[in-house]
C-alpha cells in the first residue's frame, strides 16, 4: 500500500480523537509526547511516523536527525561505533561481509528488524533522505502486530532456539523477547538449531511474505522514526548509480 496518497494527509491533517490518541499512546515507549503530538500518535498507533521539518532540505538531514534524536532517547553505536550513518547501496563485493548488502547486493532487502545481531535490539531507528537518487527505490515497513499471531505461534517464537550468528559473540536466543516486547529477525544472522527453530522461522516468513507492507518512496528531506520493536523495514531493488543516500541514526529510549 502506497503511503503518499493516505498518510501523509493523516499527518497533515491530523484528526485523531483524544480517546484514541491517549488509547494508542502507550504502545510508544515514549514516556511523554516530546516529538510533536501527531507524530508521537502516529508512530504509538501505526509503528512508523514520516516528518517533514520546514526549510529541512537534503542537506540539513543529519542536523535534524540529530535534534530528533536528542528528543526520543540515547544514541546507540551503529557499524564501528557510529553514532550516525550514511547509507547507500552497495553491490555485494563492496559492501561488509556481515551486513544484508553483502548478501543482497543491489537487490531487495528483505522485512527484518534492525540490530537483530544484539542481545537486545535497538528501540528506534530514524531515516533522513539526503538524495532520494535518479530511481525511486521505497522502503518497506510492517507492523508484526497486523501479523495475527495466535498464543501457540507465539509460544513458539518465544521458546523454539535459534543462533544468532555474530562473529566470535554468536550467541542463542529466541525469536520473541521473553517479555514479548520485541521480534528478533534478519534472515543474514539467524539460524535454526533444532526442528522448532526450523518451524519458527519458516513461521514468521511465511508471515511476512502474506504481510501488506507500508511502501515509502523518498522525498528530499523526508524523516522516517520506525519503532524497531515492531515495525520490520526492508528496501526494494536499486541500482548502482542512483545517488541515493539516507543518514540513519539509532536510538533507545
Amino acid at each position: 500500500m502506497d503511503d503518499d496518497a493516505g498518510y501523509d494527509k493523516a499527518l497533515d491533517d491530523f484528526a485523531l480523537d483524544q480517546m484514541d490518541g491517549a488509547r494508542c499512546m502507550n504502545s510508544s515507549g515514549l514516556t511523554q509526547p516530546l516529538i510533536p503530538l501527531p507524530l508521537h500518535t502516529a508512530l504509538a498507533c501505526r509503528g512508523w511516523a514520516r516528518y517533514v521539518a520546514e526549510g529541512v532540505e537534503g542537506d540539513s538531514v543529519p542536523a535534524e536527525l540529530d535534534r530528533l534524536g536528542n528528543l526520543i532517547g540515547a544514541r546507540v553505536e551503529g557499524r564501528a561505533g557510529a553514532l550516525m550513518e550514511l547509507i547507500r547501496p552497495q553491490t555485494a563485493n563492496d559492501a561488509h561481509p556481515r551486513s544484508l548488502s553483502a548478501r543482497y547486493g543491489m537487490g531487495e532487502f528483505p522485512l527484518h528488524v534492525e540490530l537483530s545481531h544484539r542481545p537486545r535490539p535497538c528501540r528506534y531507528i530514524l531515516l533522513g533522505c539526503i538524495e532520494p537518487g535518479t530511481l525511486s527505490v521505497p522502503t518497506l515497513l510492517l507492523d508484526w502486530w497486523s501479523l495475527d499471531f495466535t498464543h501457540e505461534e507465539l509460544d513458539l517464537l518465544g521458546n523454539a532456539p535459534i543462533l544468532v550468528r555474530t562473529g566470535r559473540r554468536s550467541f542463542y536466543s529466541t525469536i520473541l523477547s521473553s517479555d514479548r516486547a520485541f521480534l528478533r529477525y534478519d534472515p543474514a544472522c539467524l539460524e535454526a538449531v533444532d526442528e522448532r527453530g526450523e518451524a519458527a522461522l519458516e513461521l514468521v516468513e511465511q508471515r511476512l511474505a502474506a504481510g501488506l507492507p507500508d511502501v515509502h518512496y523518498w522525498r528530499r528531506g523526508d524523516i522516517l522514526i520506525i519503532d524497531n520493536w515492531r515495525v520490520l523495514h526492508g528496501r526494494g531493488v536499486s541500482e548502482l548509480g542512483s545517488e541515493r543516500c539516507l543518514a540513519r541514526m539509532l536510538i533507545n529510549a
